[in-house]
């Protein structure tokens, strides 16, 4: 007599709002995971000015890695754009139901949490209650997304400012462009995010700041999410095939061309200052085209991108993100300079890193999760009470 056996689930799925929702995107966490990946190590490594050509491009290299929240940027545009291209296909309405509700109970609990928490931290460590106090109300206000606010309070936070500025735009040009055809809207919203930015930026030479303030009053950080709004579009309208995933693999080429030739640039200086530009937009390029990942099935993807470690990392990566930095600041603050020990410099390094992925575990799965899955929840309810 055979008993069945209902299949043993993944570890994973436990971190998961809605567990193996989409198989085909499992990849994208994969991507997250190096993208906050490459951000801690930005952060973390550091060292001297060093004499030398070759040390400094090192350093410089890894001071490149910071441009993993331009990858990020990307991810956000392909997977917050994406309900907003298979409604315009259907036909229905312009914004997505509950789109609202589920941005902000991704994004403004954590923030809120880390905000609380990292006030009196920074009271302690620093003083300067009139510099803080009104920064975190200035947080948890959403001040901080519409005026610039001090960049001495966890100035990776500069990314949130883009970030929800795509996240009120986005719906607004769908809104815009409801009586326009799916594929008049695959050339003509991503042509906005990238040429608008760009013009606005060349006309008042800003930029996305995170110091001395953090802000985007002019919205210029919006370029980025424009390849992921195009990919958003072509997955949205299936205009590609599964023959386009195999462009995913030339992409890591471009970014890796991009992150060597910035920091070449950065260790060179000179007239090779005016390419800078030109290299990181090689670098988004490359971004954009990991997401050809999404044209092809789960077997024809890189299986390492869905390697459950990496995809854990991209799960809690936004946890990761708001509380590592603090923690390194504060870290080489307390043990003081590393003076050639490589011991001394691995616990000033190692130390703030475990301890910050420990924190971002522990929020992400005692509270971030279950709030977003109340949120689910909530919004399932509505659908019954409407139904």
């Amino acid at each position: 007599m055979s008993s069945s056996r209902p299949p043993k689930k993944h570890w994973l799925e436990a971190w998961h709002v809605s567990p193996s929702a989409n198989q085909n995107y499992d990849f994208i966490d994969g991507l997250r995971g190096i993208a906050i990946l490459m951000v801690i190590a930005c952060h973390a490594i550091y060292a001297k000015e060093q004499p030398g050509f070759s040390r400094q491009f090192g350093l410089n290299v890894v001071g490149e890695l910071g441009k993993g929240v331009l990858l990020f940027f990307v991810l956000s545009g392909f997977l917050i754009s994406l309900p907003f291209w298979q409604r315009k296909v259907k036909g229905g309405e312009s914004i997505p139901a509950g789109y609202t509700w589920r941005r902000f109970w991704k994004i403004y609990p954590p923030l809120a949490l880390s905000v609380v928490l990292l006030t009196p931290f920074y009271i302690w460590w620093k003083g300067q209650p009139g510099l803080f106090l009104p920064a975190a109300l200035q947080w948890l206000t959403g001040a901080a997304f519409l005026h610039p606010v001090s960049g001495e309070f966890n100035p990776v936070m500069w990314s949130l400012v883009v970030e929800i500025h795509f996240y009120a735009i986005l719906p607004l040009l769908f809104w815009s462009c409801r009586r326009f055809a799916a594929r008049t809207c695959l050339w003509l919203i991503p042509s906005v995010f990238l040429v608008v930015p760009l013009a606005l930026r060349a006309m008042t030479g800003a930029a996305p700041t995170y110091a001395p303030v953090v802000g985007d009053p002019w919205c210029t950080g919006l370029v980025f999410f424009s390849l992921g709004v195009l990919a958003g579009g072509f997955e949205g309208l299936k205009i590609w095939n599964h023959r386009w995933g195999k462009y995913g693999h030339p992409a890591w080429g471009l970014m890796m061309v991009g992150l060597v030739a910035m920091a070449w640039v950065r260790t060179t200086g000179g007239p090779a200052v005016n390419a800078y530009g030109v290299f990181e937009a090689l670098f988004v390029l490359g971004c954009g085209g990991l997401l050809c990942y999404a044209a092809s099935d789960v077997q024809g993807k890189r299986r390492w991108l869905c390697s459950p470690w990496l995809r854990w990392c991209g799960i809690v990566s936004y946890e990761w993100y708001l509380f590592h930095q603090p923690m390194l600041l504060w870290s080489r603050h307390f043990f003081g300079p590393a003076q050639g020990g490589y011991l001394k410099y691995a616990v000033i390094l190692g130390v703030p890193v475990l301890a910050s992925l420990l924190v971002a575990a522990v929020v992400y799965r005692c509270f971030s999760l279950p709030i977003l899955r109340f949120g689910r929840q909530r919004r399932s309810a509505r659908k019954q009470d409407a139904a």
